[in-house]
């Protein structure tokens, strides 16, 4: 299975979360983690030891809490109870994606562990969910010249100050970084240099505006740069995901949130498709032979498992509905649209715009659609592109206008936008103070 995934992914599809692939990237980029044992232990609340005859179970707040005072971690004047509530606190900042929940030192296992990291030296090796997807996405940037000054503008990012909450779990931080080694070739195979080559042409549209987003982000100093270029990197892999199905994938996003009927189908009519062909990807690389030398025995072992191309839909699913493209995000939902969460946006927008830059909301439109193949209805030829792809019919005044609008006044209330005049609205980073 490893190698079928290798070959026509790239790494190997879980139901990953963004903070998943958030340790899978850094690590690749850095080289290094750390252990962060007394972190887990903090952050993970436990009640009672799973055996009080053991006494390496040091989860407990009363064996946890006299161990801390004794390292220095922990000043003596916390009493215990208050001890308790700040775990609480800890649990709630650094497992704010539901990553980190479980306890991973002995005498306890699990499958993995991913902080919700305000810096990297929040980033350990004890994820497991991620199959490598950020070591692929580094490999594809290294491979163009627009990837290394992604690259090099995110180690930038790195580099400044960090946010306040990096300073909240600091005394049970690691002083000392470990070496870590990238295993993505022994276990997927390594990829040609002209296969990663030819994936950063493919992507180098989507690269520069991650690129851009970083640059703004710089620029900005925002104590979620971290948080947004991650979700910024994780929509790039969502567009490489569709791009693999085809290169002329739509998603209409229903900004009416489900008022209008017509505009709510066909949203998630993209969806639907776009998953579908994301689904028959690898069908369609083996026919034509691009199956990168996978052997037919290894193909039909992944051919004739119902899981294993289950998981194909899971990871496009749980991705979509994680960076805050697709919703509801209730997993019994069978029906799932397009709808762009409030940070989703401003991360695409950051993307988009540069320092001092004016778009009309057409023209955002258009950019948002040419680069993340997301349609809002904004554009003139918003409609004919729908019908092309054999979405509709929408009727422009009754759909479509709506929908833009609905868009626009989300615009309007992230800052992104002003409306100077009737009719016309400009999007802009920091729009209120540049208009």
């Amino acid at each position: 299975m490893r190698r079928v995934h290798g070959a026509f992914l790239g790494y190997q599809p879980f139901r990953m979360k963004p903070v998943h692939f958030a340790t899978s990237f850094l690590l690749a980029l850095t080289g290094r983690y750390y252990r962060l044992e007394y972190l887990n232990k903090a952050s993970v609340p436990k009640t009672a030891p799973r055996d009080r005859r053991n006494a390496q179970d040091e989860y407990p707040s009363e064996r946890l809490h006299p161990l801390l005072v004794e390292r220095g971690t922990l000043d003596p004047s916390v009493d215990l109870e208050a001890f308790r509530t700040l775990r609480a606190h800890l649990n709630a900042a650094y497992n704010n994606d539901g990553a980190a929940l479980s306890a991973v030192y002995r005498p306890y296992s699990t499958f993995g562990a991913d902080y919700s990291a305000p810096s990297t030296r929040y980033i350990s090796d004890r994820s497991k969910n991620h199959g490598y997807s950020g070591s692929f996405v580094l490999s594809v940037l290294e491979a163009t010249a627009a990837g290394r000054d992604t690259l090099e503008r995110i180690r930038r990012l790195l580099e400044l100050p960090p946010p306040p909450l990096a300073a909240f779990g600091e005394p049970l931080l690691d002083d000392a970084a470990e070496e870590w080694c990238d295993r993505h070739d022994e276990l997927y195979g390594e990829i040609d240099p002209e296969r990663l080559t030819r994936i950063g042409s493919e992507m180098e549209d989507c690269t520069i505006a991650v690129s851009r987003l970083a640059a703004n982000l710089e620029r900005l100093q925002s104590n979620y740069s971290m948080r947004y270029v991650v979700l910024g990197l994780c929509c790039w892999l969502f567009a490489y995901m569709i791009r693999q199905g085809s290169d002329s994938s739509l998603l209409l996003v229903d900004a009416l949130q489900g008022s209008n009927p017509r505009i709510r189908a066909q949203s998630r009519a993209t969806y639907a498709r776009a998953l579908d062909l994301f689904s028959s990807s690898y069908d369609r690389a083996f026919a034509d032979g691009n199956g990168s030398g996978i052997p037919e025995s290894d193909w039909n072992v992944f051919a004739e498992s119902a899981d294993a191309r289950q998981i194909l839909d899971d990871h496009f699913r749980d991705l979509g509905v994680r960076i805050g493209v697709v919703q509801p995000r209730s997993p019994v939902a069978k029906h799932k649209h397009v709808e762009l969460q409030a940070d989703t946006l401003r991360v695409l927008a950051y993307s988009l715009l540069e320092k001092d830059r004016v778009m009309t909301l057409p023209e955002f439109a258009a950019q948002l659609r040419r680069t993340w193949s997301v349609v809002v209805g904004a554009e003139p030829a918003d409609g004919d592109v729908l019908r092309a792809n054999r979405f509709g019919p929408l009727d422009q005044d009754e759909d479509l206008l709506p929908n833009a609008t609905a868009f626009q006044a989300l615009l309007l209330r992230l800052g992104l936008a002003v409306e100077p005049s009737d009719g016309l609205t400009l999007v802009a980073i920091d729009a209120e103070e540049l208009i």
